[in-house]
């Protein structure tokens, strides 16, 4: 059962409508059993592994409440990511060092027995426990609450991650049926489903085709900067659209799931970027990485130390830059050990680094010259250069091999037309390659579906387009659900990507 199944459909509706009708006392206790169930459902039963992780989160919190000891705190962490690394790896370790070793091509790991979304619930009962340590939140007395906490069915497929201190309340306080939150909530899944169903698998089709066989690829030249393009709307179309499902599902039920996504391809830097994408696993690293890092005893040293050599400020520099290598080391190791995830922090410190470095002198050139820096051709230059730096991004996650995706990467600089195109001597043969591996009604639901996504993202970045929405005459309201309904029903891509599940659920 996924969130784009009938099953969790009538799942949802069955537990929603029990959860109203319950006493309050009873909701809380109602919605840990809809987790369990439904993790059971979709990790074959595999529900202890998350348990065991609210076990040992549990233990520790009760022990940091009177006792400080880093060692401890260095034990749970050492048992949460040791559970984390044996169920996540364990069928990788036959081949995959040697993998990585002696040729740095192999793809994503081999996996067995992975309980679903073991890296978000780990990385949540992570932040718990640190927080109870550093005394940000106090220890949870009851473990039943606390493992509803990390088995809350709708995030427990590929997030958000989310805090315990901005989730506890809510999801143990008594919450009345409002009919703004179902159909508020129904609005938001529906613009989720659209995303996935209708235009994900369809940029994956899209983006296979012009992949297909990589490096032995037809498609050279200005089609490779479209292949880029392709994967990322695949990814994000997937990936922002479970949000959309996830985040409309907390509405139905009253409580309030945080935003993964801000409009990310408009952003105009790379550290912008990764404010707007992916917002709560970067936070996440910046509070139980970034900070527990710069803020460490050896960071203190090492400033202390070489502050009258090399200057307080460089000292802080180099210190950040370490710090950054290792956000994207534990970025790259949470997704999977594999040269294709390694690689990809790598890309992404390297420019972060750069940015870091040249900070002062970018400061000084905007002070100097502000009427250039609000002009339009340099800010179209700034977002248009992100945009190909973070779509690379999602150009790695596809990639099946680095020789591979660097094999057809280099066929950019081959010819536009390519050979697929020289080959073609009729015009039903040209037409079939620009189709780009669709029909064509399903060429033409693509282009308007996409600028249907591109219209309400534009709304979206200036108000809520279900306030809109709200504010129209109920036919006219009625009319555009019920057209973006059965956009869903008849238009959804069903062949090419699973749609059945999600990208980043694999992790």
């Amino acid at each position: 059962m996924t969130l784009v199944s009938l099953y969790f459909l009538i799942f949802l509706a069955v537990f929603t409508l029990v959860y109203y009708l319950l006493p309050g006392r009873l909701q809380w206790m109602w919605l840990l059993a809809a987790g369990l169930v439904f993790y059971a459902l979709c990790s074959y039963g595999l529900v202890l592994v998350p348990a065991a992780d609210a076990l040992i989160a549990f233990c520790f919190g009760k022990y940091f409440e009177t006792k400080k000891k880093k060692w401890m705190m260095v034990l749970e962490l050492v048992l949460i990511i040791g559970i984390l690394f044996v169920f996540k790896y364990a069928g990788w370790l036959g081949t995959g060092w040697t993998g990585l070793l002696t040729g740095f091509s192999f793809g994503r790991a081999e996996t067995w027995l992975v309980p679903l979304g073991i890296s978000y619930f780990s990385i949540m009962a992570i932040s718990y426990s640190v927080d109870v340590f550093r005394g940000v939140s106090a220890a949870e007395k009851n473990f039943a609450k606390l493992l509803l906490y990390l088995s809350f069915f709708p995030v427990m497929t590929q997030g958000p991650i989310c805090r315990y201190e901005e989730m506890r309340r809510q999801l143990t306080t008594y919450h009345k049926f409002r009919y703004e939150n179902l159909t508020s909530g129904i609005q938001r899944m529906i613009w989720g489903f659209f995303k996935k169903l209708v235009l994900s698998g369809r940029f994956f089709v899209v983006a296979g085709t012009l992949t297909e066989g990589w490096g032995k690829s037809g498609y050279t030249g200005a089609w490779v900067l479209l292949s880029v393009v392709t994967f990322s709307f695949t990814l994000y179309m997937d990936f922002s659209g479970c949000m959309d499902i996830v985040i409309g599902t907390g509405e139905i039920l009253g409580i309030r799931i945080p935003e993964n996504f801000q409009h990310s391809y408009m952003s105009t830097t790379i550290p912008e970027f990764w404010r707007r994408w992916h917002i709560t696993l970067g936070t996440w690293l910046r509070d139980y990485v970034m900070y527990s890092f710069t803020m460490s005893r050896p960071a203190k040293w090492f400033t202390k130390k070489t502050k009258n050599s090399i200057g307080r400020k460089n000292a802080a520099t180099i210190i950040t830059c370490i710090g950054i290598c290792l956000v994207w080391l534990v970025y790259a190791l949470w997704h999977d050990i594999s040269a294709v995830f390694l690689l990809s922090g790598a890309f992404f410190a390297f420019i972060i680094i750069l940015s870091t470095v040249f900070d002062p002198l970018v400061k000084r050139f905007r002070k100097r010259f502000p009427k250039a820096v609000e002009s339009l051709p340099y800010r179209f230059f700034m977002w248009v250069r992100t945009l190909f730096l973070s779509m690379m991004g999602a150009y790695f996650v596809f990639m099946p091999a680095v020789k591979d995706g660097a094999a057809y990467f280099f066929r950019l600089f081959g010819p536009t037309a390519g050979s697929f195109l020289q080959t073609q001597t009729d015009a039903e043969g040209v037409r079939q390659v620009l189709l780009l591996g669709l029909d064509v009604p399903d060429f033409i639901v693509l282009v308007l579906s996409f600028i249907l996504w591109i219209v309400v993202s534009r709304l979206d970045a200036k108000k809520d387009p279900r306030d809109r929405l709200a504010k129209m005459p109920l036919p006219v309201r009625w009319i555009i659900l019920l057209a973006l309904i059965l956009a869903v029903v008849l238009f959804g891509q069903y062949g090419g990507l699973d749609t059945n599940s999600f990208v980043y659920q694999a992790f």
